[in-house]
């Protein structure tokens, strides 16, 4: 399940259009990935998260909607809202709904923590792979034993894969796919809105 988790934060790696140069870094890729995702406004995209081994969540498919700082995102097993003040995070399984100021760590899509989680923790080596794609292997010695193969398209700066890998054995663990993507769309505010009239039989737990 940790695995799983940590995996499901990178789904916002998906936003970009601007160049890179010969000269970037592994990390002057990501931070200008990162700068370039958050610049963009009423985002949507579909993905698909896939793993080699049996668990409750995967394989998963589903969309994102971003408007400013506010976003939806919504999967046949949870969904999650922030309306910009609260996270509501509904677990269809379970019938349950929790509300909180704070994101949390089952299900954590923020931009700045994805980013983050790469930028401030993972040694990044960058290797070209052919002029329209940039290939970066993200290790951190807190997971040991595991690295991350992330495919970003160099012209729009897009991420097209993420593969968690075993380095032993160089088995996949999970993958991540971008089926589509596109910006500056009409996204409405109510989507954005959580209604527990929509949740009549669902527990609601809220944390501080």
């Amino acid at each position: 399940m940790i695995k799983n988790n940590i995996y499901l934060n990178f789904l916002v790696f998906l936003l970009g259009f601007t160049c890179l140069f010969a000269q970037d870094s592994a990390i002057d890729i990501l931070q200008k990935v990162k700068d370039n995702a958050l610049e963009k406004e009423n985002v949507f995209y579909k993905f698909e998260v896939t793993s080699e081994f049996e668990n409750n969540l995967l394989p998963m498919n589903g969309i994102f909607y971003i408007k400013d700082e506010r976003y939806l995102i919504d999967t046949p097993e949870v969904d999650q809202i922030y309306d910009g003040e609260k996270f509501y995070t509904i677990i269809h399984e379970n019938e349950e709904i929790i509300i909180s100021s704070k994101n949390n760590t089952f299900f954590n899509f923020s931009p700045n923590y994805i980013f983050n989680f790469f930028l401030e923790g993972f040694d990044l080596e960058r290797r070209n792979i052919n002029k329209d794609s940039y290939f970066i292997i993200a290790e951190n010695n807190k997971e040991k034993g595991i690295i991350y193969n992330i495919l970003i398209n160099s012209k729009n700066l897009s991420i097209e894969m993420i593969e968690m890998i075993e380095k032993a054995s160089g088995s996949k663990i999970n993958k991540f796919l971008t089926l589509s993507y596109d910006y500056n769309l009409n996204v409405p505010m109510s989507l954005f809105k959580f209604d527990t009239k929509d949740y009549k039989d669902y527990l609601i737990v809220t944390e501080n």
